[in-house]
């Protein structure tokens, strides 16, 4: 449909739309059960009773979710002292590593072996609470979307390799496709 058309047909929508309109407002006029200033008066007492309605339920809504927010307010109270504890706990325990640290030159060489068991343990440490804990669990899907995105390229260019061998085309040591000279690229 070209400009043209589509400019002609919007008017006409339009057109339409308010024709509608007029027509309805008449008919609705016609059929009316009651003269307007009747009409809006009882509009008006409707509107009144559901504004009266919906402040009612406001106000019962606001009084039965109350407890709600107070144990809201009181649970999060309690996980905001917990974090601040784990806090205070991590910052003495980093403290103690700190000052275990700085032990002298002979202390450091001495404990060499020890440092290496240490990151083990820790990597090892790191490893099973990726693997096990819930709160990992989005990191977890990731490795395993990464993982899957991999093993499919692999698999894959695996396949056009073995394709290609089949087809007799020429590679190098390495395995990759020597082109042809009429297939190389042309200067435009």
């Amino acid at each position: 449909m070209g400009t043209e058309d589509r400019r002609h047909g919007g008017s006409g929508q339009a057109g339409t739309l308010i024709l509608a309109t007029v027509l309805g407002v008449g008919v609705g006029l016609l059929a009316a059960p009651r003269s307007g200033s009747d009409t809006r008066r009882a509009l008006g007492k409707r509107l009144a009773a559901a504004g009266h309605d919906i402040g009612e339920g406001f106000d019962d809504l606001e009084e039965r979710s109350r407890p709600a927010r107070r144990a809201m307010a009181a649970r999060a109270e309690r996980l905001r002292g917990l974090a601040r504890e784990k806090r205070e706990a991590v910052m003495a325990e980093y403290e103690d590593f700190e000052d275990d640290m700085e032990g002298d030159d002979e202390d450091a060489e001495e404990s060499g072996g020890l440092g290496t068991i240490l990151a083990v343990g820790a990597g090892l440490a790191a490893a099973a609470f990726l693997m096990t804990s819930e709160r990992a669990a989005p990191a977890r899907e990731r490795a395993r979307e990464a993982a899957a995105t991999v093993r499919d390229e692999a698999e894959a260019r695996w396949d056009r390799f073995q394709h290609r061998r089949k087809e007799g085309h020429e590679t190098t040591q390495s395995g990759t496709r020597i082109d042809p000279a009429d297939s190389a690229p042309q200067a435009s």
